[in-house]
């Protein structure tokens, strides 16, 4: 098979830093699966080039594939991405209703958008190619793409929650985008419930989804398990001054993450056991997000104040409970922290997925993992410690418990994980998104009878 594959970030952007011409790679975890599958299959991936230097390089060709860089002026990429993809289906699909922005006029640019992924796609396309997209910037391109050649064959991948009908109806081109997306030969949500809810949207809007179930079909993203798990296991583990613990967290500014409650936890913690005083230390590290939105500043700014009333409550000359770091992250210095965290506390308010519970697992030597329910990958890891990131109780009494777990109880639980991240690892998605794909298509044809295994 050959693929046109469909994504709003490009694998890798030119930039220009420092009056050099370097590249930047895209390292998350869909980014690393699908480079995977270019370098082995070829094709064309299409993507928006938002490289300060990608519109010298709208075509070319890397590492056995091809790029197809698609250039977004100011303003569009204004409507396209901040303000209808994050401003208004970001939220949405997070259940964040009172942050759902309505505007005719983004729209107007997301379909835009949308439409010249489409019209790229089409120049490139061919009767043996598989075209595949990714995610929530791109719903209307499957539409658009069977509109012009019904005989494609077209697979979709989401990658964020799908969320009830009910909910989805508050969007006024819900029935647009559910048309487009339920005209996909294939569409892969993270998990069942995902599929669940498309389904019954689906019949809330069209009344029936007998047409589209045979091709709902829920495959969990994985990662490369082997890279996680072997860089630095030689390594003696790090200790931390007078052997404090260490609970780790890595996330994105963003108000989907829970943040704020996880200081509330933190606090709550210390405040029903004070004999905790200077025995941990909780390395916070945030990334920056859309550092120039409002809200966001406001957001950065409010987190920062519970840190330093956290930290001016219990902590004293020699120790902080949190230690703060708000920059880009390194490769090593993620791995470094996976590798020698007694706790991961990963809780977000609401995740399609969430890989870094997954790459944790991965590379802890004796971790114990603190999830929240509302995560994707809570479904899969179900002998992570699942919280509910609204209860600020629960997650103390679990941050305590994991602290103090036995031996034997952390050593099964582990052992249990890893063997569930490394089963659906990076490989086995790929493998479940192909072998779905043969199923309905063979040559120039396709086909959807019955309802697949997932």
């Amino acid at each position: 098979m050959k693929y046109i594959i469909a994504t709003a970030r490009s694998p890798f952007s030119h930039d220009r830093i420092e009056g050099k011409d370097v590249i930047r790679q895209n390292i998350g975890g869909v980014a690393t699966g699908l480079k995977r599958l270019m370098q082995t299959s070829g094709g064309i991936w299409v993507c928006w080039g938002d490289g300060t230097l990608d519109h010298e390089h709208s075509f070319e060709d890397y590492d056995g594939y091809k790029i197809a860089r698609i250039t977004l002026g100011k303003n569009e990429k204004r409507g396209f991405y901040d303000d209808y993809s994050n401003g208004t289906l970001w939220p949405l699909f997070h259940y964040f209703r009172d942050k759902i922005k309505t505007d005719n006029r983004s729209y107007h640019d997301y379909y835009s958008v949308n439409k010249k992924f489409a019209e790229t796609i089409l120049k490139y396309y061919e009767p043996s190619n598989i075209i595949w997209v990714h995610d929530y910037q791109l719903s209307l391109v499957p539409g658009m793409i069977k509109k012009a050649r019904p005989e494609a064959f077209v697979t979709t991948t989401w990658h964020i929650p799908w969320v009830a009908g009910e909910f989805f109806a508050i969007l006024p081109e819900s029935a647009e985008i559910q048309e487009s997306l339920s005209s996909s030969d294939l569409i892969s949500f993270h998990t069942d419930l995902y599929t669940r809810n498309f389904i019954e949207t689906q019949e809330q809007i069209f009344g029936s989804a007998s047409n589209i179930k045979s091709r709902v079909v829920a495959i969990p993203l994985g990662i490369d398990d082997q890279y996680y798990s072997s860089v630095g296991k030689d390594e003696k583990p790090r200790k931390q001054k007078d052997n404090r613990k260490i609970i780790f967290s890595v996330d994105r500014l963003d108000y989907t993450k829970g943040l704020k409650n996880r200081i509330l936890a933190i606090d709550l913690l210390l405040h029903k056991h004070p004999e905790l005083e200077g025995k941990f230390s909780y390395i916070m590290m945030v990334t920056p997000s859309r550092t120039t939105v409002s809200d966001y500043v406001a957001m950065k700014r409010d987190l920062e104040m519970n840190i330093g009333r956290v930290n001016g409550k219990y902590g004293n000359i020699d120790w902080m409970p949190i230690v703060y770091m708000y920059r880009k992250v390194s490769d090593a210095a993620l791995k470094a922290n996976y590798r020698n965290a007694e706790v991961a506390l990963i809780t977000p308010l609401m995740d399609g997925l969430n890989l870094v519970s997954k790459e944790f697992v991965a590379a802890s030597r004796d971790g114990v993992l603190v999830l929240s329910r509302f995560a994707g990958s809570s479904y899969d890891l179900q002998s992570a410690l699942l919280v509910n990131p609204y209860n600020i109780v629960e997650m103390a009494d679990n941050i305590y418990a994991a602290l103090f777990m036995d031996q034997e109880e952390r050593k099964r639980r582990l052992a249990d994980l890893k063997a569930t991240v490394s089963k659906k690892n990076v490989a086995w998605w790929l493998g479940r998104i192909e072998k779905e794909i043969t199923k309905r298509w063979v040559g120039d044809t396709f086909s959807t009878s019955g309802l697949v295994d997932n």
